[in-house]
């Protein structure tokens, strides 16, 4: 069963496109098709995969390796559908370093650099704009940034405390 649940979510994850959401139909159709689950038992489990925090197709196919065959499946779905996009960025990223030489390529590589700082800007931007903002709340995003920029190894650290800190005011 282990095996059979590993290579489902493997071929699964390996043809599918357009992300977890694209998958969890897939996902339903082989698993019913193959006698593993019902329409009903499967979309339990992709109710509870919904509230547990991380993507939705890796969840899913953890619970239903779960369900069907203990922790060993939960670990060997889990795998296999992380494996195919895991080895597709390896790829990807191997293309990228071996053509980096071309002025072409590195000219590509810079402008979507930048527009990748301009969509984050964007997104923070409208963050920033929509934040119900107070005097506590300001001075401790401009500490937490002065921290930031005074040592940039210490981001973990002070965004952990950063929230913390203003979670307990809110409540």
């Amino acid at each position: 069963m282990i095996g059979r649940l590993f290579f489902l979510f493997l071929r699964i994850s390996a043809l599918t496109i357009g992300g977890g959401y694209a998958m969890i139909p897939v996902m339903k159709w082989e698993l019913e098709r193959s006698g593993l689950l019902t329409e009903k038992e499967f979309f339990r489990i992709v109710s509870t995969a919904q509230v547990v925090p991380g993507p939705i197709a890796f969840n899913t196919a953890v619970l239903v390796g779960k369900r069907l065959a203990g922790i060993s499946g939960a670990i060997a779905s889990g795998l296999a559908v992380v494996l195919p996009p895991f080895f597709a960025i390896v790829a990807v990223a191997e293309v990228i370093r071996a053509l980096s030489g071309i002025s072409y390529v590195r000219s590509f590589l810079r402008g979507a650099y930048a527009s990748i700082i301009g969509l984050v800007g964007s997104v923070l931007y409208r963050l920033v704009k929509n934040q119900r903002w107070n005097l506590y709340r300001a001075i401790m995003i401009g500490v937490a940034v002065f921290v930031l920029l005074l040592n940039g190894s210490l981001v973990i650290p002070v965004v952990i405390l950063l929230v913390l800190l203003l979670y307990l005011k809110e409540v």
